[in-house]
């Protein structure tokens, strides 16, 4: 498999892994007496999933696509606005003042907007990105995602599910918060 084949491996196995924890999400909102905590365990491993893949979006795939692509700058601007709008969703599922019924409806509004995106992603940028960048750009940009997410090549992840890339040095980093997920003080 050449770059352009393989190009954004890393970024479709974190895709496979949101998709894998949304469904377990969305079983945990959907059904009848489910506890709100398991919810807000689940969104709390989304953050966690999330922080550092949309960053690295934005700082690595999204520039490229910005360079290689004639609608380029249009789809990183969409892109951008519907990051600013995951995270936002994803605040006001996790906000401890909602009812069960409010953070329930939050959530699946986000689900139906991420599965949304990343069904874009794979579909429709991917493919424009192999079919035009040059193999080099693609694999320095996927070096890059990697690297930007703080985790040596073939390192364990442990506690999540496989492909969902480094996590924890890049979210405390960047979000502002500590290792147990709370904001930090400035």
């Amino acid at each position: 498999m050449n770059a352009a084949e393989g190009f954004p491996s890393r970024l479709s196995a974190e895709h496979r892994a949101i998709e894998a924890l949304l469904r377990r999400l969305n079983r945990s909102t959907t059904r009848a007496g489910a506890p709100d905590e398991e919810a807000l365990r689940l969104l709390g491993s989304l953050r966690q999933l999330l922080a550092p893949h949309l960053l690295a979006e934005e700082a690595h795939l999204y520039p490229l696509a910005r360079r290689c692509l004639a609608a380029g700058d249009a789809l990183a601007d969409a892109a951008g606005g519907s990051h600013a709008a995951i995270r936002r969703l994803l605040d006001r599922a996790e906000d401890g003042r909602l009812s069960a019924g409010g953070r329930r409806h939050a959530t699946a509004v986000l689900v139906v907007l991420l599965r949304a995106h990343l069904r874009g992603e794979e579909e429709r940028l991917f493919p424009a990105l192999r079919a035009r960048a040059a193999p080099r750009d693609l694999r320095t940009c996927e070096r890059r995602m990697h690297e930007g997410q703080g985790r040596r090549p073939g390192a364990p992840l442990r506690g999540l599910p496989p492909g969902t890339g480094a996590i924890a040095a890049l979210r405390d980093h960047v979000s502002g918060r500590d290792t147990s997920g709370h904001h930090r003080s400035p």
